[in-house]
């Protein structure tokens, strides 16, 4: 509560249209005053950000083609596992085919090399026909045996291509991005749109080194999305960067956020604020116009009491909004003391 009290000051002058008087005396000078109180000074900066999904994904196909299909239109929400889009490739079918001609003729040969090779080793026994022959035979079963290995890899390739064709959701999420039409050829590994998961949001900042010093992996920072009210919410700090931003000398920072029920409309795209403690003490509270010096080397303050007023040296621990959070040598000041706001510069 804030009160007007009259101070006795020595020698003061009357005001200048009235004469001086004869001899010293008292005056009274009015001074307006406030009530100390005791209490915490938190001070909050805002940094603004835009919101990302945490989990998101740019979706192409492995082989080039025409694309075919696309079941999939943006803002659609998709479930893991479903029909994205579907490449036309008229390479891949024929080469699948040969593939599996290639693999079938390889096995084949094989097979026979076995079966002759088990020959000739019974008629070793009997003397018919030489070591040599067996050994030959032996080889060119490990050549064929060689040869099946890698027709069974060329047809698994064939087959993987002709499955990249088909383009899968790799998890539940919204399309945010459609960037090729039906009709439209696509090189191997272009984009062709753009999956999102809605579940989790972060948003990247930059702070100054100040702050960030305080700062650590797994801490809690409130959140605020402008676009729907002035409640928070509480995101979790998952990068802290070590280095700073040669262009701005700021850190960045990145705080992640899971969506709710209570706010199932937080949606990535959407601005937010990043809110960080610039200053939280607990000291004695007083209006920052009570403060003499406040900057300098000598910072105090004017008590009154009983009709005087006497000079207090303090220190200050933070200033935020108008306020300063101060500390007195010696317990010289206690909540509940008068301390002069207005008219003690005189």
């Amino acid at each position: 509560m804030k009160h007007w009290i009259p101070l006795t000051l020595c020698t003061l002058l009357l005001a200048a249209c009235e004469p001086p008087p004869a001899a010293d005396g008292d005056s009274a000078q009015l001074v307006r005053t406030v009530e100390v109180r005791k209490g915490r000074l938190q001070h909050r900066l805002a940094f603004h950000g835009v919101l990302e999904p945490v989990t998101r994904a740019r979706l192409a196909f492995q082989s080039p083609g025409v694309l075919a299909t696309r079941p999939a239109a943006m803002g659609q929400f998709v479930l893991q596992g479903e029909l994205l889009a579907t490449l036309d490739n008229p390479e891949l079918g024929p080469a699948q085919r040969a593939a599996a001609a290639r693999l079938q003729e390889a096995l084949t040969q094989r097979d026979q090399a076995e079966r002759d090779l088990a020959r000739l080793r019974s008629l070793v026994q009997s003397g018919a026909v030489g070591e040599e022959q067996v050994e030959q035979k032996a080889a060119e079963l490990g050549s064929l045996q060689a040869t099946v290995a890698q027709a069974e890899a060329d047809l698994t390739g064939t087959r993987q291509r002709l499955e990249d064709a088909t383009l899968l959701a790799p998890f539940d999420g919204v399309v945010s991005t459609t960037l090729v039409e039906p009709g439209e050829f696509v090189p191997a590994g272009q984009a062709v749109m753009a999956l999102s998961s809605l579940d989790r949001l972060e948003v990247r900042v930059l702070l100054p080194a100040s702050l960030v010093s305080a700062l650590q992996g797994g801490d809690t920072l409130d959140l605020r999305v402008p676009q729907l009210d002035e409640r928070t919410l509480q995101g979790l700090v998952t990068e802290l960067s070590a280095i700073g931003e040669k262009e701005t000398g700021l850190f960045p920072v990145t705080v992640e956020l899971t969506v709710t029920a209570d706010f199932p409309m937080v949606r990535p795209g959407m601005q937010a604020e990043v809110l960080v403690d610039y200053a939280d003490v607990i000291g004695l509270l007083v209006p920052l116009s009570a403060i003499v010096d406040p900057v300098g080397g000598n910072p105090q303050v004017f008590l009154a009491g009983q009709g005087r007023v006497r000079q207090v040296p303090v220190r200050v621990l933070a200033v935020a909004n108008d306020q300063v959070a101060l500390e007195a040598p010696g317990g010289r000041i206690v909540a509940g003391d008068q301390v002069v706001i207005a008219g003690h510069r005189s």
